[in-house]
């Protein structure tokens, strides 16, 4: 598989972690959760998904999110830095030793959007305790550009705000933190689950900074150069 098709499907994939409307009577979350990664039911070849990143590790604090994506054997390690009160995200990248950030801004997020299938949901009053949070059953129906229709069941819990962590999804409408999950996107059926959620963990700013050495760049101005690679 080459790089540009292995960046097409991450950059895809890179609809990261959770949730939405946030609870603004409660402190904004900070500390770290971690999920693992997996690709059930995905229309893609074994090859491309052994290179896929199979967990997830956010840090946040102040309603600042950073996301980190890696994997044994994947190719490429993807850091996101969202800023929901701004309406923004940062994606950095590194291929082939050069570092790229793509930045987006709250009408290109929202554009990005309204271009996605949205999902329909089913609120259920079906609970279950996942590390220690009490979480709520909800059924996500979302169809495809072939009217396929998918199915798939979140686990979310009120006891932490969500808008932080998935302000720039379709999910964004679940009205808290999301623990395990799936999200169809293109070929790929992505499903998180937490395996463990820190709070109060000491997070520095920096986390939440793009350095220097990395290139601004768009999307397409960055396949097109990828292209011209190979």
């Amino acid at each position: 598989m080459t790089y540009r098709n292995f960046l097409s499907i991450c950059l895809t994939a890179v609809i990261v972690l959770l949730v939405t409307e946030s609870v603004f009577s409660q402190r904004p979350f900070r500390g770290r959760i971690i999920y693992t990664i997996s690709y059930p039911g995905s229309m893609i070849d074994l090859a491309e998904l052994e290179q896929l990143p199979d967990r997830a590790v956010i840090y946040t604090k102040n309603n600042l999110v950073r996301t980190e994506l890696s994997g044994e054997n994947a190719g490429l390690f993807q850091v996101k830095i969202s800023d929901p009160d701004r309406g923004e995200t940062a994606t950095m990248l590194e291929i082939l030793r050069e570092k790229y950030v793509i930045h987006k801004g709250s009408a290109e997020i929202q554009n990005a959007l309204r271009n996605m299938p949205q999902p329909e949901f089913e609120y259920t009053d079906e609970t279950r305790e996942i590390l220690g949070y009490t979480c709520r059953k909800v059924i996500a129906r979302v169809s495809d550009d072939f009217g396929n229709e998918y199915e798939s069941e979140i686990w979310y819990t009120s006891e932490i705000p969500g808008n932080a962590f998935n302000f720039d999804t379709p999910y964004n409408q679940i009205p808290g933190l999301m623990l395990q999950y799936e999200m169809r996107v293109g070929p790929l059926n992505i499903r998180y689950e937490a395996q463990s959620v820190r709070r109060r963990l000491f997070v520095g700013n920096r986390n939440f900074r793009v350095p220097r050495d990395y290139e601004s760049i768009s999307y397409d101005d960055l396949r097109s150069r990828l292209q011209g690679n190979f």
